[in-house]
C-alpha cells in the first residue's frame, strides 16, 4: 500500500519503525527539517520537509496515488485539516490523532476514517493494570470488545506442557504467539506450551477473567 504519514513524533516514529520493510511506499512528511534529516537516516522511507496542511506539500508526498494517509502530529487541528483535504483527494483512508478525547466524535461526524487517541488508550491501559492483576500487557482491539493479553505461563499451571489442540475448543479466545525466550513463534494445535513461555491471546473483553485462569496457576491438577 501507499501510506503517508504526517508527524515525525513519537507516535508518528513508532509507527513509521513499524511499517518499514513491510513492502508498503511509505511516504513521511514533517515541518521540522532537522527531525526529517534524522528520520532518514534511520527508516527506510521518502522523508518529505513540508507543512501537512499545505496542498503542494500533499501533492508532493503524492496524495493522489495514497491508500492511507495518516496525521499523528502533536497538533489535533493540523491533523484535522490535513486529514480533510486527504478526503478532498479521494484517499480510500484517513486517519487522525486527537489529543483531547472529546473531540474523537467531532473528527468521526466531519468524516475522519479513523480516530486516535494515544492518551485515551494510555488511560484505558492504567486503568487495566489495575483491575486485572497478573496480567503482564493489554492492548485494546478495535471498538474495546476485544482484548490482547500478554500473560506468562507459571510452572504450576495446568496447560504448562500441553498442546494447544490439548486445550479443548475455545470460543472466548486464541492463542496468536508465544515468545519463548527472545523468539516470537506463532502457534498451531501442534504447539506445546511451556512454563515461563509469554503468549499473546486474543480474547474478548467480557471474557478476560475466565481466559486468565485457564492459564493461572490455580488449575494445576
Amino acid at each position: 500500500m501507499y501510506i503517508i504519514i504526517a508527524g515525525m513524533g513519537r507516535v508518528g516514529m513508532s509507527l513509521a519503525k513499524s511499517l518499514s520493510g513491510k513492502g508498503h511506499d511509505l511516504v513521511l512528511l514533517d515541518q521540522n527539517k532537522k527531525t526529517c534529516e534524522e528520520v532518514a537516516g534511520e527508516i527506510d522511507a521518502l522523508v518529505i520537509n513540508g507543512d501537512c496542511t499545505k496542498t503542494k506539500s500533499l501533492e508532493n508526498a503524492g496524495i493522489e496515488d495514497a491508500d492511507i494517509f495518516i496525521a499523528v502530529t502533536g497538533n489535533q487541528e493540523i491533523n484535522l485539516i490535513s486529514g480533510l483535504i486527504a478526503k478532498k483527494f479521494n484517499v480510500p483512508k484517513t486517519i487522525a490523532r486527537v489529543s483531547e478525547p472529546d473531540y474523537k466524535d467531532v473528527f468521526e461526524s466531519l468524516g475522519i476514517g479513523v480516530v486516535i487517541s494515544p492518551e485515551l488508550v494510555a488511560a484505558n491501559y492504567i486503568e487495566k493494570l489495575i483491575d486485572r492483576p497478573g496480567v503482564v500487557d493489554l492492548a485494546i482491539v478495535g471498538r474495546g470488545d476485544a482484548e490482547i493479553l500478554e500473560l506468562i505461563i507459571p510452572p504450576t499451571s495446568k496447560v504448562a506442557d500441553k498442546k494447544i489442540r490439548e486445550l479443548g475448543g475455545a470460543k472466548d479466545y486464541v492463542i496468536i504467539a508465544i515468545y519463548e525466550g527472545n523468539e516470537l513463534k506463532i502457534p498451531d494445535g501442534s504447539t506445546e506450551l511451556k512454563a515461563y513461555d509469554r503468549i499473546l491471546i486474543l480474547a474478548k473483553t467480557d471474557s478476560l477473567d475466565e481466559v486468565r485462569k485457564v492459564f493461572s496457576s490455580e488449575n494445576k491438577e
